[in-house]
């Protein structure tokens, strides 16, 4: 009994040391601003500084669509990759730099230091954000997870997973994801190409929702889903279903796939070069335009006809020659 009772004991401490929350909870410094608090190492203490500042001025931009209520906002910048997938489970791949647990008002990002260059910081806590007052204005259960993510890209303009190209080439290459498969997309486990069109995929249809109901109607959209599911709410502010959203987004997307493989085909080099040819050209034709009109006007001043029946200048005589 008492070695079973001491495996038990030995296997909770085991969890309790594989626990997400227990890196979190020691060893970090904590930053409070009025609702939002952030946890951080030592060496992430500018990132820290920076996050407050982001975090600040996105409340202040987000809270008149979507009120923050008094619950607080926790942060916590993962110092390694270790620690980041502890917190992110099966979320926890490269292509992944932060996650929210809503419910609990708490996101993880990892450090700058941990993410590829020119990763957009600003943008993914704005992102993360969102998803947690998109939870605090809805009732999580009717808003569908493609839908949540693509108000968490479109309303942060986070720059990710290179949207409008890699969309195009989803297009051309007949890889666009069912309606009735989309939100399994998003899944952790999966491939990273079907995890990135996913996230493509939602930024694009909600881009596409808002400009065919106009941004007030799709607040009022969003909003609704505190009492009714987002089918009911698209039908009720959008006059459409699902599969009608769906099949009109889909038949607007030849538009970006031209666009894109126009801009894919000509660097800025290239159409710059273009241009001047075509400007030449037309200079050129112009120029010589005007020549031929010149031309065409000399003549008519040496040979008109008054000049050929004139009666011929003395010197002008034909003459016997000098002998």
């Amino acid at each position: 009994m008492m070695r079973r009772r001491r495996g038990f004991g030995a296997l909770l401490l085991l969890l309790l040391f594989l626990s997400p929350t227990t890196w979190a909870q020691s060893g970090l410094l904590r930053l409070k601003d009025g609702s939002i608090e952030i946890r951080y190492a030592k060496r992430d203490e500018a990132t820290a500084e920076r996050a407050r500042d982001i975090l600040r001025g996105a409340m202040s931009d987000y809270t008149t669509r979507l009120p923050a209520g008094d619950a607080p906002i926790h942060l916590t910048i993962a110092p390694s990759l270790t620690a980041f997938r502890n917190q992110a489970g099966a979320y926890g791949r490269a292509q992944v730099g932060g996650i929210a647990n809503p419910e609990r008002g708490a996101i993880v990002v990892k450090s700058p230091r941990l993410l590829p260059p020119g990763q957009d910081y600003a943008g993914l806590l704005r992102h993360e954000l969102l998803h947690v007052l998109i939870a605090r204005n809805t009732d999580p259960a009717n808003v569908p997870r493609w839908f949540n993510e693509g108000i968490a890209l479109v309303v942060s303009r986070e720059i990710r997973w290179s949207g409008p190209t890699r969309l195009a080439r989803m297009y051309v290459r007949r890889r666009l994801i069912p309606y009735r498969e989309l939100n399994m997309a998003f899944a952790p486990f999966g491939n990273e190409t079907t995890f990135g069109d996913a996230y493509a995929q939602a930024a694009s249809m909600t881009h596409h929702l808002i400009d065919t109901i106009g941004e007030e109607s799709f607040w009022e959209l969003v909003r609704a889903m505190q009492h009714t599911s987002f089918e009911q709410a698209l039908r009720q502010h959008a006059q459409m279903t699902p599969a009608e959203l769906y099949d009109t987004w889909r038949r607007s997307l030849w538009k970006v796939a031209l666009i894109m493989s126009l801009v894919s085909g000509f660097s800025a080099f290239h159409l710059m070069v273009a241009l001047l040819l075509v400007a030449f050209a037309r200079k050129r034709r112009r120029a010589q335009r005007l020549l031929r009109q010149w031309d065409e006007e000399e003549d008519a001043r040496l040979f008109s006809w008054d000049t050929l029946e004139r009666d011929p200048e003395p010197w002008e005589e034909e003459g016997e020659e000098d002998t």
